[in-house]
């Protein structure tokens, strides 16, 4: 059974001067999956997938200070993107292209108002509680163009009962009838109708 799938966005109170490295260094990891695509085209090989890419680019999260699972989503998040632009190769990352920082899900802990990834607390401005659930794939860090980052963190929350309905008629506009309502009755179009015909 599958939940209602949302999306939580607070402002990052503390450590962007890592935020920014760690960025740069996904950028790195960006470049090389687009290098690594250009050389695939150059000799004519199958096209790497983002499960080729997170072979190539094992065991280097050490050297680039980032974690492990925002080096596979990078790769995938590559390699999902050319897919659906149907494009050969992507552009390349800049030194000074707005930062982002994508996350695997089971990397994001929660701790009070702060969260930790990779053995980073990152302190938040708490707009709105959080929700219990499973926190998904796709949760990132985000640069706006001010400088400011975001954590955006997607949630699964089961699905609440829908409350029942006491008394109220729905009602659906149409174009042969003007309206048709939850009670099977029907207005007629009469005025706009024929001027139309």
């Amino acid at each position: 059974m599958t939940g209602m799938i949302l999306v939580y966005r607070y402002r990052v109170k503390s450590l962007s001067g890592l935020r920014n490295k760690q960025s740069r260094a996904v950028n790195f990891v960006w470049n090389f999956c687009n290098d690594t695509q250009k050389h695939a085209l150059k000799l004519s090989k199958k096209w790497p997938t983002g499960f080729d890419l997170n072979m190539l680019t094992s065991g280097s999260s050490k050297e680039l200070g980032i974690h492990s699972g925002t080096v596979n989503a990078t790769c995938e998040q590559y390699a999902k993107s050319r897919s659906q632009r149907r494009r050969p190769y992507l552009r390349y990352r800049g030194r000074k292209s707005i930062g982002r920082v994508p996350l695997k899900g089971r990397d994001l802990k929660r701790e009070g108002d702060a969260f930790r990834c990779a053995g980073n607390t990152f302190r938040v401005f708490n707009s709105r509680p959080l929700p219990e659930g499973k926190i998904k794939d796709g949760t990132n860090f985000a640069q706006d163009g001010r400088g400011n980052w975001f954590l955006n963190i997607v949630i699964e929350i089961p699905d609440v009962q829908a409350r029942p309905i006491r008394s109220g008629v729905g009602i659906d506009l149409g174009l042969k009838d003007f309206a048709a309502l939850s009670t099977g009755e029907k207005l007629p179009n009469d005025r706009f109708g024929r001027r139309a015909a």
